[in-house]
């Protein structure tokens, strides 16, 4: 067993043992588990990408898959992958990381000649609780990483599908903590990075749902038998099936790219999938539990509102798919082949 491996193994113990309805329910009212935090501060699993001179691990994106995944199956309830994105970047540029919860913008903000930044992002979840911002910020044509105290800017409160703390982020001319040029990231910034962690935890979530609606329809009877023997429910769910599975090779698919330095196709390729699968699999999935799905009391909700907020989150499918298709549409046809069939890191 390697690190990656025993990493996932522990988190998956970690997150089964600490994670329930309860601890949702917290989250969406603001009141985040600090002990959970602390633990998994301590297990090193927001430092697991960064390098060893950071205090990491060093593992690659697709190392850090199956972690950055069951943070969707477990919809965890605090900031996990952004602050262990956050971290990665800041090592990756010779910057501190900082303790604490950390959150990501996928924004380009802009640096003027004092070195202040300026630029909001209208949307930006975990603000109200991280206690700093990782932002990519443009100066004279080169693309910076730039950290922030959370409280720098201006903030106001924004409500979201998934009920977790969110507010826009405005900043004016705001001198940044460390700053530092980033030319592993190209002119979209940390959105690429951002839409690959979405689509790993849309991946778990997926998963999760599946595994959800497979109990349901095995236990909820009616007339006489479990719906699940009814061909109209094992089709829809084995629809849902392909949906996940498809979903979790995507996600696999970004995490390689951003190793093999191709953040931004890997990303449009899994964003757009995926993003079309949650909302297919959403609707299945509560056409199977029906009315149930939607109560407070059920946990099919949780899974299914952050699919749709992490769908829209770090450029939609559509703005992806629109993104592929208009470098392909620049390209001579006969590219197109090649770039289709060319192994991850060509």
């Amino acid at each position: 067993m390697n690190i990656s491996e025993m990493l996932a193994e522990q988190v998956q113990r970690l997150f089964t043992d600490r994670i329930d309805r309860d601890t949702w329910v917290r989250a969406e009212d603001g009141q985040l588990d600090s002990n959970l935090w602390q633990e998994i501060e301590a297990m090193g699993i927001t430092l697991a990408l960064s390098g060893e001179d950071a205090g990491g691990a060093g593992l690659g994106w697709a190392e850090s898959e199956p972690v950055l995944r069951l943070c969707g199956v477990h919809a965890v309830p605090v900031p996990v992958g952004e602050t262990s994105i956050a971290a990665w970047a800041l090592s990756r540029a010779g910057l501190e990381v900082p303790e604490g919860m950390l959150a990501l913008s996928d924004k380009i903000f802009e640096l003027d000649a004092q070195g202040r930044l300026h630029g909001q992002d209208a949307q930006l979840s975990w603000l109200p609780v991280a206690g700093h911002v990782l932002v990519a910020a443009m100066h004279d044509g080169v693309m910076h990483l730039c950290l922030v105290c959370a409280d720098a800017g201006r903030q106001q409160a924004t409500e979201t599908l998934d009920r977790l703390p969110c507010a826009s982020f405005e900043l004016d001319g705001v001198l940044p903590l460390q700053t530092a040029e980033a030319p592993f990231l190209d002119e979209l910034g940390l959105r690429p990075h951002l839409a690959a962690l979405r689509s790993m935890q849309m991946a778990g979530a997926l998963a999760r749902v599946l595994d959800l609606c497979v109990e349901y329809a095995n236990t909820r009877v009616q007339f006489g038998k479990p719906i699940g023997k009814f061909q109209a429910i094992q089709q829809m769910i084995a629809e849902l099936a392909s949906q996940a599975a498809a979903a979790q090779v995507a996600g696999l698919y970004a995490a390689r790219q951003i190793d093999a330095d191709n953040a931004s196709y890997g990303a449009a390729v899994a964003k757009s999938l995926i993003g079309r699968a949650a909302t297919r699999a959403a609707a299945i999935a509560h056409q199977v539990f029906g009315a149930i799905g939607v109560t407070d009391e059920h946990s099919l909700h949780y899974y299914t509102r952050r699919l749709w907020q992490w769908r829209a989150e770090a450029g939609s499918e559509h703005w992806w798919s629109e993104r592929i298709g208009r470098e392909v549409l620049a390209q001579r046809g006969d590219h197109l082949w090649p770039q289709l069939t060319a192994p991850v890191g060509a």
